[in-house]
């Protein structure tokens, strides 16, 4: 059983998947199923989305992981582990993120409406979730109404999958008591 299926089961979601599509390539045979499924948990609405690749080049898309907010909001927000690039923007403008605790500022690249950054920074259930995992987590559009958490290397277990949620719903609260909602 896949890691999804099981997510699926535990809390009595929707689970559906593709057929298997193959196609002959330069290389070989590619065999390509996407799979999702839908969450409620908690009266949020959560889906993960994987599309698997397999055959003559083995490999597999990111799990995303989609958080869909109650309403839409006028907010951004990016978050993603730091290049050689966001490293120099620090040295040069050291004061430009001060409030974001050292460890986390270490490790991730922070971006978006300062508000909501600094309510996140505070956030300590929020910063020990997310210390020491490489993910990439975005609004996708201003105004917005979902937050995308990608993480790098997948989904280990359920266990890896809530802790994901958490920071998911930590976001989702920073959101709803820094924002206004501007859109309906």
């Amino acid at each position: 059983m896949s890691i999804i299926q099981e997510i699926t089961k535990k809390y009595i979601g929707k689970y559906s998947e593709e057929p298997i599509k193959s196609f002959s390539g330069p290389t070989g045979k590619y065999v390509y199923q996407p799979k999702s499924e839908i969450i409620d948990l908690d009266g949020t609405k959560i889906s993960i989305n994987l599309n698997e690749v397999g055959g003559a080049m083995y490999g597999t898309e990111p799990f995303r992981i989609t958080l869909y907010l109650d309403k839409t909001y006028e907010t951004e927000l990016t978050i993603y582990p730091k290049d050689l690039w966001n490293v120099f923007l620090d040295f040069i403008l050291p004061k430009r993120r001060a409030f974001i605790p050292k460890p986390i500022l270490k490790q991730f690249w922070f971006g978006g409406n300062k508000e909501l950054l600094e309510q996140l920074a505070s956030d300590k259930i929020f910063t020990e979730n997310i210390i020491n995992e490489r993910i990439y987590i975005e609004s996708l559009d201003k105004p917005t109404s979902r937050i995308v958490l990608t993480p790098e290397y997948g989904i280990k277990d359920i266990e890896h999958f809530e802790k994901f949620v958490i920071i998911l719903k930590r976001i989702e609260k920073g959101i709803k008591t820094t924002h206004n909602n501007v859109y309906n």
